[in-house]
């Protein structure tokens, strides 16, 4: 079932500002264009340059989004306690993912919203594979993209390649594959399978 003009995909990249959230959101939102989608992709930061809550929105769809804006999202990503709040902004049954290392005590009532909870370690990981937590974004967003089947490895690194400074290319390409490896569980959009199947997606 594909989705209807208004109603597009929706995800939420969630964190404290300084651990990369919306960078994700950018290369996330420039793959999906390069895939054949139409997309939109919003930033907020709050008024602490590091420290404070800031998330990166993306909406994409089949067809021409008339709204820009989202209130409940069919993905969310969690990057810190910060964000909490948002889990009340996703959508029954949609996917929620968190960085178990900065998120703590997810709440129960979650599972009542969906069973789809995938916990990640991907600033654990970024620690001790690179020592450097930064990268944890891009471990982070290989685990999203594998486990929802909507942008595929090579397309994910050919955007790392275009917005990624050359100082830290190396490092972060490592890091989408290290992610996009981590995770065996797969829930796919159903619209965006469709969009495939139908052979909409670019080349």
């Amino acid at each position: 079932m594909s989705s209807s003009i208004g109603t597009p995909n929706s995800v939420r990249f969630s964190g404290e500002a300084g651990q990369g959230n919306i960078l994700m959101g950018i290369i996330f939102a420039k793959a999906l264009v390069k895939e054949g989608f139409w997309v939109v992709q919003s930033q907020h930061y709050g008024a602490q340059v590091r420290g404070g809550l800031s998330y990166c929105d993306v909406l994409f769809d089949q067809e021409p989004i008339d709204y820009p804006e989202a209130k409940n999202f069919d993905i969310l990503y969690l990057m810190h306690n910060v964000g909490l709040n948002h889990i009340g902004n996703l959508k029954r049954n949609g996917i929620l993912f968190y960085d178990e290392k900065f998120v703590e005590n997810i709440p129960q009532y979650v599972e009542r919203i969906t069973k789809k909870i995938i916990k990640v370690s991907a600033s654990q990981i970024a620690i001790e594979e690179f020592s450097n937590k930064n990268v944890a974004n891009m471990i982070g967003l290989g685990v999203l993209c594998s486990v929802t089947q909507i942008v595929s490895l090579e397309r994910l690194i050919e955007e790392v390649k275009s917005n990624v400074s050359k100082n830290y290319l190396e490092i972060d390409e490592k890091a989408i594959k290290i992610g996009y490896d981590l995770c065996k569980k797969k829930y796919p959009l159903e619209s965006t399978k469709m969009y495939k199947k139908l052979g909409k997606g670019y080349e």
